[in-house]
């Protein structure tokens, strides 16, 4: 088990997606879907491709939201610099998010109300709805 220190925790994705080029420290880790968290083994001229919740939404669950975290590792590890660059993906404001394959799993939501739903149950889960 790790601890905060260890750990920033687990993270769920709520953009489309993310590409992710990692260096060679690595340190990324996703959850599987049995609940435990396993290293994304960073390697050379590839990048990592998170799916997000608005992905999963689309896809009526077919692809499923990557729940990620960041591990701190090893001293000798920390002595490195990090240099990760991510691009995340979101739609516009005003367009509707809709599963594509017709199907009524998920209701349409746009983009900006998706975003502030989202954000507000991020935060009101940590500070509560009165903060």
């Amino acid at each position: 088990m790790f601890s905060w220190v260890d750990r920033c925790h687990g993270l769920p994705f709520c953009r489309t997606l993310t590409v992710l080029y990692q260096d060679d420290v690595g340190g990324l880790e996703v959850e599987t879907t049995k609940g435990v968290f396993i290293p994304v083994v960073p390697i050379p001229g590839t990048v990592v491709i998170n799916i997000g919740d608005i992905m999963q939404r689309w896809t009526s669950d077919l692809l499923r939201s990557t729940v990620h975290a960041v591990t701190f590792g090893a001293k000798e590890r920390n002595e490195k610099a990090r240099q990760s660059i991510a691009f995340f993906l979101h739609p516009d404001d005003e367009y509707m998010v809709q599963c594509l394959d017709g199907g009524n799993k998920y209701p349409p939501i746009s983009g900006k109300d998706y975003l502030r739903e989202k954000m507000f149950k991020s935060f009101t889960k940590y500070f509560g709805e009165n903060e």
